[in-house]
């Protein structure tokens, strides 16, 4: 039973530190900003600008599968 509630206190103070670490986060990307997400915003916009320049309006709708290849199948539905 003892160890049963150690176990309980350790699960407790384990969650407990998730929470105040996830709250800390939390706060400091509201006062502070989150510099990752400004650079990765800042070049996946010149990136996404550079490949709308780049690409056709309206990308070709093909068949990827030819067609000589397949063959096919009649289906028969068979119930018991």
């Amino acid at each position: 039973m003892f160890k049963f509630l150690i176990f309980l206190f350790f699960f407790f103070l384990i969650l407990v530190s998730l929470l105040g670490f996830s709250a800390l986060r939390t706060f400091r990307n509201i006062l502070f900003g989150n510099p990752k997400k400004r650079t990765q915003a800042h070049s996946s916009d010149a990136a996404d600008r550079q490949r709308r320049r780049n690409s056709q309006p309206h990308p070709s709708h093909k068949k990827i599968i030819p067609k000589n290849e397949g063959e096919y199948i009649d289906y028969e539905e068979v119930r018991d």
